[in-house]
């Protein structure tokens, strides 16, 4: 059986579907089979990095129109991946916002049991990694992507807001769902508190401070190696 990661944040803003895309295309390129899965039902952003045009959304995998092979894109040749590389793409079209926004939460539920079906579908084809691009908050889309998840990234931009917002999420979330989490500190201006023994934050674990994109010439390659260890350990 693979991992399952949703990578989750407090507010929007933070970077998580860059860090998603990063992250996916990273493990790829080590040989490793990912499935990225755009599941920010409501404010999709994942498809701007493609020109794709895709016949079928991920919308229309968990309304039940469609199976999850179909909503699958294989981007290994385009980005020269070792392992395969594929993304499911959420529809950034305003109606199909506006369509999801009014579902109630009998069609919630029957959206968690197609996403458990396709996480199932995808290890049994030899997926190693699935990675969960969530929404923000606590919209049910990214409840149910937590709920199936074994780990999950709580990206945030490093403040005492954002600290306080996420650790509602842990008590009321993650906690609850005994999953196991970390914090993503992205666009840091001081990373180096990482490295320098700074493991937590209010309790919160810290996996990796990512430092602030002016930063990252100089720092080469300060996330990436320990992203990837944990990821696969």
């Amino acid at each position: 059986m693979g991992v399952t990661v949703a990578v989750h944040s407090s507010k929007g803003g933070t970077g998580k579907t860059c860090i998603s895309l990063n992250l996916a295309a990273l493990l790829a390129s080590d040989g490793n089979n990912v499935c990225l899965l755009d599941m920010d039902l409501k404010a999709p952003s994942l498809c701007t990095f493609f020109n794709l045009c895709p016949k079928w959304w991920l919308n229309e995998y968990l309304d039940g129109k469609c199976n999850i092979d179909s909503v699958l894109h294989e981007v290994s040749s385009q980005l020269g991946t070792n392992g395969k590389f594929a993304i499911g793409f959420s529809n950034p079209d305003i109606n199909a916002i506006r369509t999801i926004s009014n579902m109630e939460r009998k069609w919630q539920a029957k959206a968690l049991k197609f996403l458990l079906d396709a996480k199932k579908s995808l290890f049994q084809s030899g997926i190693d990694v699935l990675i969960l691009d969530t929404g923000p908050g606590l919209e049910f889309e990214s409840v149910n992507a937590i709920a199936i998840s074994d780990i999950v990234l709580s990206v945030m931009i490093p403040g005492n807001i954002s600290y306080r917002s996420t650790e509602q999420l842990v008590k009321g979330v993650y906690k609850k769902l005994e999953k196991k989490y970390y914090l993503v500190e992205n666009m840091s201006h001081n990373p180096s508190v990482y490295l320098s023994g700074k493991k937590d934050v209010y309790g919160m674990p810290i996996l990796v401070s990512i430092p602030c994109m002016c930063d990252v010439p100089l720092k080469n390659g300060l996330c990436r190696n320990a992203t990837f260890a944990f990821i696969l350990t």
